[in-house]
């Protein structure tokens, strides 16, 4: 009978420990280049250049978009902050841990496609 404390002390400890809040990581592929949209729902005007971009972008380069991610919920903003983005709508592609085009707010649709075309085309830096 007196273990009968200790042992609710320990089955409660344990509970608690396993209740603690994992922090969940973006599955990137590091020897795949990654393109990541962040959206802003309040922002639609400005956003709908990038949905034309990423259109024309998808037809042009269909496996390369394959793994097109979209963050836009709420629980998604600590993305933001990771990858040093301010507000959306913003675009970045990222290969290796690095990130080599960004494109933050308002943007034409060409001012878009043209650098992630060129991060997209590059075959040189594309892991084999």
């Amino acid at each position: 009978m007196k273990g009968f404390p200790l042992s609710i002390l320990v089955v409660a400890f344990v509970l608690t420990a396993s209740c603690s809040k994992q922090e969940v990581k973006l599955a990137l592929d590091k020897n795949a280049k990654q393109v990541i949209f962040f959206s802003e729902e309040k922002e639609f005007n400005v956003e709908s250049t990038y949905y034309d971009a990423l259109i024309e972008l998808k037809n042009d380069f269909p496996d390369e978009m394959e793994n097109l991610m979209v963050l836009s919920s709420p629980d998604e903003k600590k993305y933001y902050d990771e990858f040093d983005i301010e507000s959306g709508p913003a675009l970045i592609v990222i290969y290796n841990d690095k990130v080599m085009v960004r494109i933050n707010g308002s943007a034409t649709k060409e001012q878009i496609i043209k650098p992630v075309s060129n991060a997209l085309a590059n075959r040189s830096k594309k892991a084999k």
